[in-house]
């Protein structure tokens, strides 16, 4: 068999179609376990695996999708998670197949933030049955279908650490072209994917081709790796029994040329296609010489969930914001200490408005427990602020338990020229595909010459070469010391900028800052230092972005370097800095003087600390819990939810909000009188009989409790009995499907339902509305939608 690592960007390679479909076409029924079939049936596996080979498949997926420990325990084949895994692959190799891909789906779980599952745990999952897949000795590992960042970086890493197969990864995005868990873009998404160690990346499923195709030209423009495309048949509708999607084999085949053309290498198609996709496929790509593609920006890439700054090469001078640092400010020592992220969560959002690119996180401080406290504040921001985050710790446990959770590609602060830092931290980046700061010290300090930090900065970066970092990785601070105490350090730190940018050709950054401490009129003298760094190739900034004249100086430099494009950016600083402070538009109620407004916003920015407390200083005030319910918290998340439909913000931030919210309201409930507490309605939701997905049944009930309502969740795999016994003591009943093969299990317990008289709404990812009219039940698009359309069918006001 050819070697599929020396194929991989060189030709454009057919990927087989969908293995659901074909189950389902052979009458497999909805609730036996696909995956449990390579022990049942193996034949009926190798049958579709021949039949896509056949039809000209280069790659055959094996049908392990749901292999998972935690997947497979939902049918009670926990035990059996290795023995499934390997068959699948043996299944597959046994098709004549050029090569196998072992397929690994979700987990089954969600991590935290946005769920309860911890990294350690998703992580054993992945690794234990990548491990049983490699056993067999498949071509490469293939992760698809994931919808949240955090989960497919967990899967990739996992996978690498596993076996030494070539790992690809691909994910799904909704219609508003981002990731329905995280809010990624394609963009971010390459970026964080390539860095966990991905050799190819890409989407896969939620989408039809057409909807796919500027979502892959966008990733293919963010990456150098190898692009996997695999679109769903179009999306799908209901006709009687049977879910039917409208794409043809033809279209699939006319988009397959326009992939290839937007320089996509391993094309396939997902749910609703057949071997006669596979064929149209081939017919118009296979062997095929991949696309020249445009070059990547250059520049060291880091990324939040949402949002991708890319430093050097040319890119603009980049703000990091300091502010997140205990010395000298007791209020964040203290809520730090006491395990509330109130003040850091105010700090992130007020730098992010401020014009930060990036946030530095340090929680060095002798009441902190670093190890404990950087990844709870990496999982508090990670849902709120878009801004990459620089993990400013020196203690490798901290710096490792904080990279494992962050859903990103951090920035970690930092490595200097010792041995022992070296061999701690260098192999961190590596690991979890982190960015370093390099510093120009020693175990014996800071050369007082340039000459001398730059032959550190030499040493560090020949480390990280054999370590398998390359310079786009690395971004090197030189070190800037006070210019009180050194007349001519300020110009040493200058010429070791000049040389290790222009010389070295490496990112660098500085913490201006550090010059004027000690002395009167530190803005001016440390926005001209930053004009003068900036002028010898100064690439990122450590400073206060609350300081006006150092952000100007920023904006300046930027227009003047012709990295501000038409100096737009600079026109519109200027512009804003005219505007009356309270004519700036802002999306939250950041910054409110009144207790309401300042309860207000710790609901928009999901702060579940200082949201309760707030609601008892209202009440206290003389404010009635039910007014503090419906005049200040209902419209508080009202307005984030219409953010996020507008797709302003997105699901994580819109799950903290809901928690804070959820907080809030209990506090104001408990002050009610005897008899009062009542809940806004009663609500029974469940995913439907042979559905085992409870990701947007799980987010739908966090905003219906945040809202008030009492709902009794029956879990997934519910039986439309089981639906209609618990709807006598509901006031509206929701369902939820994720696969197109359980709509007819919808559809039979709406039938059933209505013999209770009780409304009842539908939703899910393969739930449109015409749908939900055509089986005579309501309709929910999202948890924010699930929320009025619950509260209209109570108030029996028609949707």
């Amino acid at each position: 068999m050819p070697d599929i690592q020396l194929r991989l960007g060189r030709e454009v390679l057919v990927i087989d179609g969908a293995t659901g479909t074909m189950l389902e076409r052979a009458g497999i029924p909805a609730e036996q376990c696909p995956a449990q079939l390579c022990l049942l049936d193996p034949d009926i596996v190798l049958d579709i695996h021949r039949n896509y080979v056949l039809a000209g498949a280069d790659c055959v997926t094996t049908n392990s999708f749901g292999g998972t420990r935690a997947k497979l325990a939902h049918y009670g084949l926990d035990g059996q998670m290795a023995q499934i895994n390997r068959a699948s692959v043996r299944i597959a190799r046994a098709s004549g197949a050029q090569h196998v891909l072992a397929d690994v789906g979700p987990s089954g779980r969600v991590l935290a933030p946005v769920g309860d599952a911890e990294f350690d745990d998703v992580y054993a999952d992945f690794f234990d049955q990548v491990q049983a897949l490699a056993s067999e000795g498949p071509d490469a590992i293939l992760i698809e279908t994931m919808t949240d960042i955090a989960e497919a970086r967990c899967a990739v890493l996992a996978a690498r650490a596993a076996c030494d197969l070539p790992v690809f990864v691909t994910v799904s995005f909704g219609s508003s072209g981002r990731m329905d868990l995280s809010g990624t873009d394609p963009e971010t998404a390459a970026v964080i994917l390539a860095g966990a160690g991905a050799h190819a990346v890409g989407i896969n499923c939620g989408l039809g081709p057409e909807q796919m195709l500027p979502l892959v030209e966008g990733m293919a423009a963010a990456t150098s790796l190898p692009i996997i495309v695999q679109p769903n048949a179009g999306l799908p509708r209901r006709v009687g029994e049977t879910a039917v999607f409208p794409g043809t084999a033809e279209e699939m085949g006319h988009y397959a040329e326009r992939f290839a053309e937007a320089g996509a290498s391993l094309i396939g198609s997902c749910c609703g296609s057949t071997p006669a996709f596979t064929g149209a496929i081939a017919d118009r790509v296979k062997e095929r010489a991949v696309a020249t593609r445009r070059p990547v920006p250059e520049g060291v890439a880091v990324a939040g969930p949402r949002r991708v700054v890319r430093i050097g090469a040319g890119q603009p001078l980049a703000v990091i914001g300091e502010r997140i640092n205990p010395t000298g400010k007791k209020a964040l020592v203290a809520s730090l200490a006491s395990g509330s992220m109130s003040v850091v969560r105010d700090c992130a959002l007020t730098q992010q408005q401020q014009g930060a690119h990036l946030l530095d996180v340090n929680v060095g401080a002798p009441e902190i427990d670093a190890t404990a406290v950087l990844p709870q504040v990496v999982e508090a921001l990670e849902g709120i602020v878009d801004l990459p985050l620089v993990l400013d710790n020196t203690d490798p446990v901290a710096l490792e338990r904080a990279l494992k959770v962050y859903p990103g590609r951090a920035l970690i602060n930092s490595v200097n020229g010792s041995d022992d830092s070296m061999a701690c931290v260098l192999p961190l980046a590596k690991r979890y595909g982190a960015a370093v700061l390099v510093l120009a010290l020693d175990q014996d300090g800071i050369p007082s010459t340039a000459e001398g930090r730059v032959a550190i900065v030499d040493r560090v970066c020949a480390r990280a070469h054999e370590l398998g970092l390359t310079d786009q990785d690395l971004l090197v601070d030189c070190l800037v010391l006070t210019a009180a105490a050194d007349p001519h350090g300020a110009r040493a730190t200058l010429d070791a900028v000049h040389v290790v940018s222009h010389d070295r050709g490496l990112a660098t950054v500085l913490g201006v800052s550090n010059v004027s401490h000690g002395l009167p009129g530190r803005a001016s003298l440390n926005a001209t230092y930053l004009a003068m760094a900036a002028g010898c190739g100064l690439d990122a900034a450590i400073v206060n972005p609350g300081d006006a004249e150092v952000m100007r100086t920023v904006a300046a430099v930027n227009v003047l370097r012709g990295a501000d494009e038409l100096a737009s950016a600079w026109i519109a600083r200027v512009q804003d800095e005219s505007k009356p402070s309270a004519a700036r538009p802002e999306l939250f109620a950041s910054g409110a003087s009144t207790v309401a407004g300042r309860l207000a916003a710790a609901v928009e920015h999901g702060d579940a600390d200082s949201a309760p407390v707030l609601v008892e200083e209202l009440l206290q005030a003389g404010m009635a819990p039910g007014a503090v319910v419906s005049d200040v918290l209902t419209p508080a998340i009202q307005r984030l939810g219409d953010a996020y439909g507008r797709g302003d913000v997105f699901l994580p931030q819109l799950i903290a909000a809901a928690g804070a919210m959820k907080a809030a309201v209990e506090a104001a409930k408990a002050h009610l009188p005897a008899g009062e507490d009542t809940a806004e309605g009663r609500v029974v939701f469940g995913t439907v009989k042979g559905d085992i997905h409870s990701i947007g049944k799980d987010i739908c009930i966090s905003m219906l409790e945040s809202r008030g309502f009492a709902v009794s969740d029956l879990g997934v795999d519910v039986a439309p009995e089981t639906f209609a016994r618990a709807a006598s003591e509901a006031d509206v009943v929701c369902l939820s499907a994720l696969m197109t093969t359980t709509l007819g299990a919808m559809e039979d317990t709406v039938e059933l339902l209505a013999e209770t008289g009780v409304p009842v709404l539908v939703g899910g990812a393969v739930v449109t509305e015409d749908y939900a009219q055509t089986i005579g039940a309501g309709y929910a698009p999202n948890a924010p939608g699930c929320v009025e359309a619950v509260r209209a069918a109570i108030e029996g006001v028609p949707r």
